[in-house]
């Protein structure tokens, strides 16, 4: 699986591998935090479940 998220720090959006993420939870706003392997955090944008290709 592919998450497509915005990184916290530097606001550059990149797709990580399920390999990639350590750890996923909410933030007080509702938004799903993603901690990545590379000791980075992100907001996730979206996840390859959901996007259908024609």
């Amino acid at each position: 699986m592919k998450y497509h998220v915005i990184s916290k720090r530097t606001g550059n959006v990149t797709s990580l591998l399920h390999s990639e993420v350590n750890d996923m939870d909410y933030d007080s706003e509702g938004r799903v935090i993603v901690f990545g392997t590379d000791q980075e955090t992100y907001y996730l944008l979206a996840y390859s479940a959901l996007i259908i290709e024609e």
